[in-house]
């Protein structure tokens, strides 16, 4: 698994140099992307999660020495409420408040995911759209699709104890002010599937976004790591 994760931060890192010498910019930024996650139940369908993330930068290729430099990007605090509608279809409402420089923004979320089994792996899709609310501009809409693959890493069947490998692109399309833009988030993690209640992912999340304004085109490279409780 330390030959995958070499092998993908070279291709993505070689992509974003080419990308960068094709639009004459290179707004690349990197850095630390820790996430904790709780869910539990309140009904026999019914279930809360809620969610802390944080990005912390560490490179900014725009500076001009380009020396490693922490900076705190920005944390967000999640609430879900959800419904299973069977056991392989659900759908949430939430709210994220998010904490950055200049200004603390409020979010509206609704989603729903389908998950598909199959012999080796699980396939989860996710349709979102989020409202994102700013304080003297106008809101922030966003449609959102993603595609994830489970796959175990010790046998057929995941069991406590074991290993799995995590893989999702997400296309994200959104609008404000009449002008709109897409992003694009791919995320390959290591799972430890410690058992029905834990579980610890580790991995990289690569985000690309403004394909439709060239001149701003960006990438950012995260190591993200997650613990994710269910009770």
């Amino acid at each position: 698994m330390r030959k995958f994760f070499l092998i993908l931060f070279t291709l993505l890192n070689y992509w974003n140099s080419e990308n960068a010498m094709a639009q004459g910019r290179h707004l690349f930024t990197s850095g630390l992307f820790p996430e904790a996650q709780l869910t539990y139940d309140i009904s026999d369908v019914y279930y809360v999660t809620h969610k802390v993330e944080s990005q912390h930068g560490m490179f900014d290729a725009q500076r001009l020495n380009r020396e490693l430099k922490y900076s705190h990007t920005l944390t967000d605090l999640q609430s879900f409420i959800g419904r299973r509608l069977n056991p392989f279809v659900k759908v949430d409402m939430g709210y994220q408040y998010r904490l950055e420089e200049g200004e603390n923004t409020h979010r509206s979320i609704q989603q729903v995911a389908i998950l598909q089994r199959s012999n080796f792996f699980r396939i989860g899709h996710r349709i979102r759209t989020d409202q994102t609310f700013f304080d003297e501009e106008s809101a922030l809409l966003r449609l959102r699709y993603r595609y994830s693959v489970q796959i175990p890493l010790q046998g057929i069947n995941l069991d406590p104890g074991e290993k799995y490998l995590s893989l999702s692109n997400e296309a994200i399309y959104m609008y404000q002010d009449a002008e709109d833009d897409i992003e694009n988030r791919l995320v390959a993690s290591l799972g430890f599937f410690i058992d029905d209640n834990t579980k610890y992912e580790v991995g990289l999340d690569y985000r690309t976004d403004d394909y439709l304004v060239p001149q701003r085109f960006r990438s950012r490279l995260w190591l993200k790591f997650g613990v994710y409780w269910s009770l």
